[in-house]
């Protein structure tokens, strides 16, 4: 199957690309021209140089294609309005040019976030069929995409995937705990009792791409996760233990995460430079559980997690030592 891909320059998105080289697909990855393409050429794919502000420009790409995976969308932004214009409504315009351009396509896959749906309860996940309730503008922005993206792709099959911290090799998302890790030292939010999921990278991309692989009804949402739901000291000591240490647990009074995040969030608006944690972050942050599941993917796909947190942090750790990001 000949799949068009956005954001395969990404972390997540460049683990998709290899995983549908190695079951038989063809990727067409979506490249801008300042994009860092070393990675995709090493991989010998197909490229197309476009960009999602220009979606009618992607319509000769997306015509010849069985299936879109799209995963591009930001993470850090100076103006809130950038969340809502990039992860929202230009992922329902990318949707609109498909099925205009190829009424025949077989699945558009969306990938969102578990930030979309909401927060959890306690160590179980929320419920797919509750109606989402996002807290962050980040989250916010995704589910407007969502949105966006069911009111304009018309007939096409749509899945929605909602991922939660997703690590692994080539992150620098999780990089920063698995540094502190290294050091022995685990800062956790409060009490650092609040618990959530994660997932590793190789399995949500077997997750992504068995959307497409296994026949399943229109506009399914699938959250995914190792299975687990772990408390931030719970995650912490795992990764240290990828280091063969046990970390020395800080906690951090939420006044300081929410005091960090004001300065930051005015440090970024003076430097005109977007910074990741800042006070929408820290309004993710401050939930008591982020933990979301995967049954709804297991019941329709037969998709399970493969990889639990103790060994993919060996493996990541290992990664990380292994190209001297250490």
């Amino acid at each position: 199957m000949r799949v068009f891909v956005t954001g395969g320059t990404g972390f997540v998105g460049s683990h998709v690309v290899e995983r549908l080289l190695a079951v038989g697909h063809e990727p067409v990855c979506l490249v801008r021209k300042t994009s860092d393409i070393e990675h995709l050429e090493k991989l010998g794919v197909e490229l197309f140089e476009g960009s999602m502000s220009k979606p009618e420009a992607l319509a000769e790409a997306l015509a010849n294609v069985d299936a879109v995976i799209h995963i591009a969308g930001i993470i850090k932004v100076l103006d809130y309005d950038e969340f809502y214009a990039v992860n929202g409504a230009a992922s329902g315009a990318l949707a609109a040019v498909a099925a205009k351009a190829n009424p025949g396509l077989k699945r558009f896959v969306l990938v969102s976030s578990v930030a979309a749906q909401g927060p959890g309860d306690g160590d179980r996940g929320r419920a797919v069929g509750r109606e989402p309730k996002p807290v962050s503008h980040y989250g916010k922005s995704k589910l407007a995409g969502e949105h966006s993206v069911r009111e304009r792709c018309g007939d096409l099959p749509l899945t929605i995937v909602r991922p939660p911290v997703v690590y692994g090799p080539r992150d620098y998302g999780m990089f920063g705990v698995f540094k502190m890790a290294k050091l022995g030292i685990a800062p956790v939010y409060g009490k650092g009792d609040g618990f959530l999921s994660v997932i590793h990278v190789d399995d949500l991309a077997r997750a992504i791409v068995a959307c497409i692989d296994k026949e399943h009804a229109s506009g399914s949402v699938f959250p995914v996760d190792d299975g687990a739901a772990y408390s931030w000291i719970e995650l912490s000591q795992l990764i240290a233990g990828a280091f063969g240490k046990r970390a020395r647990v800080i906690k951090l009074p939420p006044t300081l995460f929410k005091s960090a995040a004001g300065l930051v969030d005015g440090y970024a608006r003076v430097m005109r430079k977007s910074i990741i944690f800042g006070r929408d972050k820290y309004t993710d942050m401050r939930e008591a559980s982020w933990v979301c599941g995967h049954e709804a993917i297991t019941d329709a796909l037969g998709w399970e997690p493969e990889i639990q947190l103790e060994e993919g942090a060996v493996q990541t750790a290992q990664w990380y030592r292994e190209n001297n990001w250490f």
